[in-house]
């Protein structure tokens, strides 16, 4: 069983949180709690709502080859798409090279998407340029062997091509 984990985002100010807990209620309404004295259980406490200002990103439970953990909201290279048995539609080839992807979690698995531009290249998938991207799954021994976390869409969007803030 992996561990359970999470990071938190602040939108607004840019900037990662320290929280020692979460709280989720019925409705949906998310707190952060950050303990301002680790010795004495009692003393004061920070209470953050989260809200669309603030993301919590979950820890897949996998780690890259060279052992740092994995989060959702990850940027990762992955150094050989072989481990994906990608083929292009020219002529069935397997497609080589590396790319740039952002890590999510969807219904408990790890994905990443693929940009249509590997290598500086545009790649066709099957029978079509897929312009988002393509989504495939990350298993343990694909990411300890050919993935390296190299940011985060929050502090390096320029990485897929967005613009940094």
């Amino acid at each position: 069983m992996r561990p359970i984990e999470f990071r938190a985002w602040d939108e607004t100010e840019k900037r990662w949180l320290n929280i020692d807990e979460f709280f989720i209620f019925y409705d949906g309404t998310i707190f952060l709690v950050t303990w301002l004295d680790d010795s004495v259980y009692d003393d004061a406490v920070t209470l953050d709502r989260a809200g669309e200002d603030i993301k919590l990103e979950q820890y897949t439970g996998l780690k890259d080859k060279k052992g740092n953990r994995i989060f959702d909201g990850d940027i990762v290279r992955i150094d050989s798409l072989e481990v994906f048995n990608l083929t292009s539609n020219y002529n069935d080839t397997p497609v080589r090279g590396s790319c740039i992807s952002e890590v999510k979690i969807i219904e408990g698995h790890t994905y990443v998407w693929l940009t249509p531009i590997i290598d500086g290249k545009k790649i066709r998938y099957g029978a079509r340029l897929l312009l988002k991207g393509l989504s495939k799954y990350i298993s343990r021994n694909v990411a300890t062997g050919s993935v390296e976390v190299i940011g985060n869409i929050h502090d390096n969007p320029e990485l897929l091509g967005g613009a940094a803030e």
